[in-house]
């Protein structure tokens, strides 16, 4: 798969404020405040066109992207979702309780989503919101895939004991390694979107 091109459509909240056909596969970037998601995205649409921010947090709507690619000789369209990172300590506790409505409203009742691309810094260890996060991913029987960012950032004796860790935690899911700085993981990562469309 090759994406050819990527545009920002608009900012939405909820499945409802999108009017657009049921049958373009999407595919929803979660994880926590600044773990990478925006740069990720940039990374695999070879363009600028999701707003990154050094301030965590700074995403507070679900930011949608219609996606042009190719794949297996043919042309189609897909869109990307970018959720707001969650776990940011400095929001109020009424405003992360009404971002993880969002999250899992949009999520939950979107029949568009073939795939969930989680997101996690390989440097940090996973905690109770990861866990709760997992249990109601597989509660709710949702299609996703760890990613663990930031590899360019950590030696590799760390990142294998990490991935070993990730893996278990995840039940057996394998990790896919991913830097935005240096293009690893990217091949890896569209061959699994390309076959999640499909």
């Amino acid at each position: 798969m090759r994406i050819l091109e990527a545009k920002y459509i608009k900012g939405a909240s909820s499945v409802r404020q999108l009017d657009l056909r049921d049958d373009i596969p999407e595919v929803s970037f979660i994880g926590r405040s600044n773990v990478g998601k925006s740069s990720l995205i940039n990374a695999l649409a070879t363009q600028r066109v999701a707003r990154t921010s050094s301030r965590p947090g700074a995403t507070r709507i679900i930011n949608i992207y219609n996606v042009l690619y190719e794949s297996r000789g043919k042309r189609g369209t897909m869109l990307f979702s970018d959720f707001p990172g969650f776990g940011y300590a400095k929001v109020s506790r009424a405003m992360a309780v009404s971002w993880q409505g969002m999250v899992e409203g949009y999520l939950a009742k979107n029949n568009r989503i073939k795939a969930i691309i989680w997101l996690l810094d390989v440097r940090r260890d996973f905690d109770e919101l990861d866990e709760m996060l997992l249990e109601w991913l597989i509660l709710k029987e949702l299609p996703f895939s760890p990613i663990l960012t930031k590899v360019d950032k950590e030696n590799q004796g760390n990142i294998s004991r990490k991935v070993r860790s990730f893996e278990q935690f995840f039940e057996g899911r394998k990790a896919i390694l991913f830097s935005a700085k240096t293009g690893r993981g990217k091949k890896e990562l569209l061959a699994y979107i390309d076959t999640a469309i499909y």
